[in-house]
């Protein structure tokens, strides 16, 4: 895409675009500050794929992201795969890795039982695509969690949750001075040209019209 065609969408609508409920914080960590729901594929046995739709576009197949939601919001699950059932858990699951990047280290269904949310129905979502969790988290609930399929051998299908009171992040603050303004256009237009990771705002490693579209909602979003 032209720079210039960016700098002029930008430009011209970025004091227009609505506030948007998602933004992008890292490479593979999504902040989801108004309820969605979250529609689940996969990519064999490997990982579990995400899909979305927010204010601030189509989020489509993101591998395993570090999601963050905000207590009060409606969260849903729904498990289209065929055969990896879902659970979310607290963190007292054995996970390591990084974001986008967590494999289960345990194989023991007795310790992903006592980990999984109470009661451990509402926490599962059964594949088939009609078996959905519906979660609204609680301020008690602000934390740590992961999500993992609960076949005890299907280790890398792993992601974390994590829970907070509010808005924590400013990801269009490309600069970091706290305020959104052309330096913020600026460096993003530079990170684009040279295929920097941080303007990868949708997380798919390309660089297209659909990291400009995150872009813009996270700068029409604004700081805390």
């Amino acid at each position: 895409m032209n720079k210039s065609i960016i700098a002029c969408t930008i430009l011209a609508l970025g004091a227009s675009v609505a506030m948007a409920d998602t933004t992008q914080t890292g490479p593979s960590v999504y902040e989801v500050d108004q309820g969605v729901t979250f529609d689940l594929g996969n990519f064999a046995s490997s990982d579990y794929l995400f899909e979305w739709i927010g204010k601030s576009g189509f989020f489509t197949g993101i591998v395993d992201p570090t999601i963050v939601l905000t207590i009060g919001e409606t969260y849903t699950f729904l498990n289209q795969t065929s055969v990896h059932p879902f659970i979310i858990t607290d963190e007292s699951l054995p996970v390591q890795g990084t974001d986008g990047d967590h494999f289960r280290t345990t194989s023991d269904l007795a310790v992903m039982n006592a980990a999984t949310l109470q009661p451990i129905a509402d926490f599962t979502s059964d594949p088939g695509g009609s078996d959905p969790i519906s979660w609204t988290p609680e301020a008690g609930d602000v934390g740590t969690y992961y999500y993992t399929c609960r076949i005890t051998g299907h280790l890398n299908m792993t992601g974390k949750i994590v829970v907070v009171s509010g808005a924590v992040a400013c990801p269009a603050d490309l600069n970091g001075d706290g305020a959104l303004n052309f330096f913020d256009v600026s460096a993003f237009l530079s990170a684009f040209s040279a295929g920097d990771p941080i303007a990868d705002f949708n997380g798919d490693g390309n660089y297209n019209f659909f990291d400009v579209s995150a872009f813009l909602g996270a700068f029409a979003a604004g700081c805390p």
